[in-house]
């Protein structure tokens, strides 16, 4: 399917009808680049006076599921204008397909962290055994649940350090 060129205005009323359109439901791909071609004409560039070098132009395209595209160029002089309007377009179309974050999972898995990061810190009883039988068995599983717990502490401790020195 071609690309069709649009003036601003009437690509975003192209946009909100793709929004809108419920024969339209799927992947909407949308572009934005600087407009720089080389074999660009005079009106493709415009300089400003007292300016260093030219003002280009904004390239935005719009791409569907089944196809169908449509592309405008906005000159930087327009560009705070349109963007005002593209901006509440989008915050106005995507706003009913927006899900809610489940926070009541994500509670249960902070809870989780905060559970396992304590009982990092609380020690393993080691009582006294006999060198041989059932006791003996049973404390060195205490003790490498120990060494286990202090591995944790380690890896707690470090984390914590290296998100420290990020922030800082």
């Amino acid at each position: 399917m071609p690309q069709e060129l649009l003036q601003p205005d009437q690509f975003l009323e192209r946009l909100e009808t793709t929004f809108s359109d419920p024969s339209s439901s799927g992947a909407i791909w949308l572009n934005h680049k600087r407009y720089d071609r080389e074999d660009a004409n005079e009106d493709d560039v415009t300089m400003e006076d007292g300016e260093d070098g030219p003002e280009f132009q904004v390239l935005i395209r719009c791409t569907t599921g089944s196809g169908s595209k449509f592309s405008s160029r906005i000159p930087a002089t327009r560009l705070p204008e349109f963007h005002a309007r593209y901006g509440s377009l989008l915050k106005a179309s995507m706003a009913p397909h927006m899900r809610k974050r489940d926070r009541k999972r994500e509670k249960i898995r902070a809870e989780a962290a905060a559970k396992k990061k304590r009982d990092a810190y609380v020690d393993v009883e080691i009582s006294a055994a006999g060198k041989r039988g059932k006791g003996r068995r049973q404390r060195m599983r205490k003790v490498a649940a120990q060494r286990k717990k202090e591995a944790e502490r380690e890896k707690i401790e470090l984390r914590e350090s290296g998100q420290t020195k990020t922030a800082a």
